[in-house]
């Protein structure tokens, strides 16, 4: 037989059976499932919604009264007569009086016992907690007094919280809120996954694994950590457990992140559906990530000069390719953040607000604009102001895309931004309005045709060996037609500038790839080729190669198997076949491609 024994004084628990007050919720619960079910309430996300019909369809009687010495006091008193001896409260369940009040207790009384004496006994007993906290969207706006607000605002729109209280909170509320408001107190509910370790487990004070929010913001040493734990309460051998695991997973104390990154990474781990295994490092790399941004903005400024005036209005077709090309990726971006936004999928908007600014606004457009800045003659004048402006609308919607999820350090930056004259300046970023997409700024075409040149660029990057720093290295682009040569013709010295090689040649199909290159298949109309005289090492250059054929082999094989499945033929629609029958044709021609490489290296 296990005893329960209190860890803080040794003693048995010994169970006491006592009365207690029960609220039958088998009307309340339907009401909640029927909000469900008819959608007048909706859960985000929509899987917990069976979790909710498992409580709300299997509920029972809700014990509502705690033996605690803080809470809402159970508004029931005993009636004890004058001629009886109150020996035990509430021996009679006849005897007892539910009111709002004492007053209101006392008239109920007179009414039951006319003519006779007695005396009122408050129950000392307490409400169960969630039973006050289920009064919450209610009481918070004045109920039960028919206030202004709670005209205003009930029933209210959205309820955050954690997942774990969907039934002990939410529900709750719910069941309540119908009852005595008469409508349900949310349209919406969000839950948040729960934050553990970074090895999945559940933050508890026995294994010393919790992590205060404040030591990620302001930073700890590993000293303060440890301290920490022996000011709680913890048993010698749980204290030596948890000593240990902060030792492992802070050696160093945890590094000053800031409130920011915190914010940011929390919402990104948000795609781990119900759970966020939260690991510092992570937090940190946000933290750098904002250095990043600082850093930009910094460049930027020192570009734009400090006599710069935005224009009024941007005028896209006399903009440069690049200019375009980044306003056309930072709509998509406006767009997918505000789609996500609205259907709370807050990882997939931190996600493309990231990718946006790390590898199209600094790793590119920056990187492309710098030659128009750093060559003062006069025919770039028009393509320096063009690439000026194009800078300012990308930083100023770029800040107010990140707000939300970065308010402190996006607030600074707007700050120092220079803003239109004519335009009326707002105080605060905070109350600026949130970016919507620009339809003259989306061009499919253009993203399609930097898509290429990026992959071009990556891949001649790929192809420098790694002790290469400095040097600049011949290049080659092989172009198996005239549409693909004549896209690479139009960007190639964005090519050269970003991928730093020091020419960029374009061959024809018909001419002689040269020697003493490294390959790589950028699609199946294009091939780029790295001249390293002297330093190509056949072997390396023939596993490169060898993986990349591997890597398409296996697409290759998976995309055939799908197209031979029984059933193929007859249900996939028209376009995803043609679809489908275009990537098989790129495969074979990039495996036609390697293996002409792998021959020239044989040879």
């Amino acid at each position: 037989m296990n005893l329960g024994i209190c860890s803080r004084s040794n003693d048995v628990v010994e169970p006491m059976i006592k009365p207690q007050w029960f609220v039958n919720c088998h009307t309340m619960a339907k009401a909640g499932l029927d909000a469900v079910r008819s959608k007048k309430i909706e859960i985000i996300p929509q899987q917990y919604e069976q979790d909710w019909y498992r409580w709300l369809e299997n509920i029972r009687d809700w014990c509502v009264s705690r033996q605690l010495w803080w809470g809402h006091r159970v508004p029931a008193w005993y009636v004890t007569l004058e001629d009886e001896q109150l020996n035990d409260l509430g021996s009679n369940n006849d005897r007892w009086i539910v009111a709002r009040n004492e007053c209101d207790a006392m008239l109920e009384a007179q009414k039951k016992y006319p003519g006779k004496k007695f005396q009122l006994n408050q129950d000392p007993d307490v409400l169960d907690t969630w039973f006050s906290s289920g009064l919450f969207p209610l009481t918070v706006l004045g109920w039960p007094d028919d206030t202004a607000d709670l005209r205003a605002f009930y029933p209210t729109s959205v309820l955050e919280t954690g997942l774990d209280i969907l039934f002990f909170w939410v529900a709750r509320m719910v069941m309540m809120g119908m009852q005595l408001g008469g409508d349900v107190p949310f349209q919406k509910v969000y839950l948040h996954p729960m934050i553990r370790d970074a090895h999945g487990r559940k933050m508890s004070k026995s294994l010393g694994n919790v992590v205060d929010p404040l030591e990620v913001i302001n930073g700890t040493t590993l000293e303060d950590l440890l301290k920490r734990l022996e000011e709680g309460n913890l048993d010698p051998n749980e204290l030596s457990v948890a000593r240990e695991g902060k030792k492992k997973d802070f050696p160093d104390g945890i590094a000053e992140c800031g409130t920011d990154a915190l914010r940011f990474a929390l919402i990104s781990y948000t795609s781990q559906s119900d759970k966020i295994n939260l690991d510092i490092k992570r937090v940190v790399g946000y933290r750098q990530w904002c250095n990043k941004l600082w850093n930009a903005i910094r460049f930027a400024m020192g570009k734009l000069g400090d006599h710069y005036a935005p224009p009024a209005t941007i005028v896209v077709s006399s903009m440069p390719p690049v200019c375009k090309w980044i306003l056309s990726v930072l709509n998509k971006a406006i767009g997918k953040t505000v789609t996500s936004l609205e259907a709370y999928k807050f990882a997939d908007a931190t996600s493309a607000i990231y990718s946006w600014w790390q590898y199209q606004l600094c790793d590119v457009f920056i990187e492309a604009v710098k030659p128009y800045f750093f060559n003062d003659s006069q025919e770039f004048d028009s393509a320096r102001a063009a690439c000026r402006d194009a800078l300012w609308v990308c930083l100023d919607n770029g800040l107010r895309l990140l707000h939300p999820f970065m308010p402190y350090v996006t607030e600074e930056l707007w700050q120092r931004l220079p803003q239109p004259k004519d335009s009326c300046r707002k105080t605060s970023i905070m109350i600026s309005e949130y970016p919507s997409v620009v339809k003259e700024w989306a061009d499919d075409k253009l993203e399609s045709e930097f898509g290429i040149i990026l992959d071009t660029v990556n891949k001649l990057r790929s192809l420098k060996p790694p002790t290469d720093t400095n040097e600049r290295r011949p290049a080659f682009a092989l172009c198996r037609g005239e549409d693909i040569a004549a896209t690479v013709q139009c960007y190639q010295s964005l090519v050269v500038s970003l991928s730093s090689v020091s020419s960029l040649k374009i061959l024809a199909e018909s001419d002689e790839t040269p020697p003493d290159c490294s390959t790589a298949v950028v699609n199946k109309d294009l091939s780029v080729y790295l001249q390293l005289q002297g330093a190509l090492n056949a072997e390396v250059e023939l596993e490169k190669l060898r993986k990349k054929r591997d890597e398409i082999q296996k697409l290759q094989h998976a995309l055939s198997q799908k197209m031979e499945a029984s059933g193929y033929r007859e249900k996939a629609p028209p376009s995803v076949q043609e679809e489908d029958m275009r990537k098989l044709t790129a495969f074979f021609e990039q495996l036609r491609v390697i293996g002409e490489a792998e021959k020239k290296l044989d040879a």
